[in-house]
């Protein structure tokens, strides 16, 4: 339902700036989608595909980019990714805390990685 409800959400946007600029169609939509969401870019296609049914939208190009989770260590400054192994990386997104892979501290900031952002809606008049 997660992904149902965010999609619901960005069509909803995306109808309203349809009429605001008085468009006739909607040509492409960019969503950007941290990793640390969980939300899934087949499902959050699937249910736009189904929201903009009938629509200007109904033959948008949607493009969905995944970020990756970078993090600051308060302690020594480390800006980066979160290092993980790829066999944990599914459960380590859902239940490790993260600690920075340089000094290991856990006083760190989650800085990107939970966004989920309509980055872009491009229309024809």
């Amino acid at each position: 339902m997660h992904d149902f409800s965010i999609s619901q959400q960005i069509a909803h946007h995306v109808i309203r700036k349809v009429e605001e600029e008085k468009a006739t169609e909607v040509l492409e939509i960019k969503i950007k989608i941290g990793e640390l969401t969980h939300l899934n870019p087949e499902q959050l296609t699937f249910w736009l595909r189904e929201f903009f049914r009938q629509t200007p939208a109904s033959r948008a190009k949607i493009l969905i980019e995944k970020t990756p989770p970078i993090i600051q260590c308060k302690k020594c400054k480390y800006e980066g990714k979160v290092r993980v192994k790829k066999e944990d990386t599914y459960l380590f997104y859902f239940l490790a805390p993260f600690t920075c892979p340089r000094c290991g501290s856990d006083e760190v900031e989650v800085i990107s990685g939970r966004e989920c952002l309509l980055e872009r809606i491009k229309i024809k008049r």
